[in-house]
């Protein structure tokens, strides 16, 4: 594969004066996933009630008949990339790609997968690339999320597809309250409840909700990238999932 130069993967991101994203926060959200990472898959089932799944099933229900390149972003430990594998068993290669080497590391070996260290704002792949991309609970975690959108459109096929499963920030002020209340506050001591001190690193997810931008934003700032942008709320708008077009 590949590697774009960094020079004319600059030339390629739409400027913007206002950082979207983790930007400063990166780095300490980064130590806490390389910290979970040996549970990160136990600590999802937990904060979700064990719908993690069932959202990234439904997710991918809408890809192609016949998928064959497909990127899975921030793939962490192959959760995803199983869910695709599953339901689409004749996807010629799927390649995982996230910035912490112990995250792969726990990925099952499938012949299809191939696994690969990067960040999104840099995504060492040639243009054109991918016919779908995949991102569940990591494009929030991105330092700077026009770059990264900017690199995944550069990366996809034309009319090639990204599906995002992520955590939701609604445009409604009473919901936000109620999901911060709950990352807050209910996450920790149920996650301290099922996985004793160890849960306990789940309320820096809050920090990523922080500076994310509310539903409506959000779209808005795909839109800049993608076409047909599409979000339904699942879970009260505590969680989404947003499919675009290239």
């Amino acid at each position: 594969m590949k590697k774009a130069s960094k020079n004319s993967t600059q030339s390629k991101l739409i400027p913007y004066p206002n950082i979207i994203g983790l930007g400063k926060e990166w780095s300490d959200i980064v130590d806490t996933l390389s910290k979970i990472s040996g549970y990160y898959r136990e600590l999802n089932r937990v904060l979700s009630f064990g719908k993690d799944v069932e959202i990234r099933r439904e997710a991918v229900k809408d890809l192609s008949d016949k998928p064959k390149m497909v990127l899975d972003l921030g793939a962490g430990d192959g959760s995803f990339t199983e869910v695709a594998c599953n339901e689409y068993p004749g996807i010629e290669l799927i390649i995982m790609l996230d910035v912490l080497s112990e995250m792969l590391s726990k990925a099952r070996k499938t012949p299809n997968v191939e696994k690969v260290q990067g960040v999104f704002e840099y995504l060492p792949f040639r243009g054109s690339l991918f016919d779908h991309v995949l991102a569940a609970f990591s494009l929030r975690d991105a330092r700077d999320l026009e770059k990264a959108l900017a690199e995944v459109s550069n990366v996809l096929r034309k009319s090639g597809r990204l599906i995002v499963v992520d955590l939701g920030k609604p445009d409604n002020l009473l919901k936000r309250c109620l999901i911060s209340f709950y990352w807050i506050v209910i996450a920790p001591l149920h996650a301290f409840l099922r996985l004793g001190t160890r849960g306990l690193e789940s309320i820096k997810i809050m920090k990523t909700l922080k500076s994310y931008p509310v539903t409506s934003q959000l779209v808005k700032i795909y839109r800049r990238y993608f076409h047909q942008v599409m979000i339904v709320e699942k879970l009260m708008g505590s969680a989404i999932i947003l499919k675009a077009q290239k």
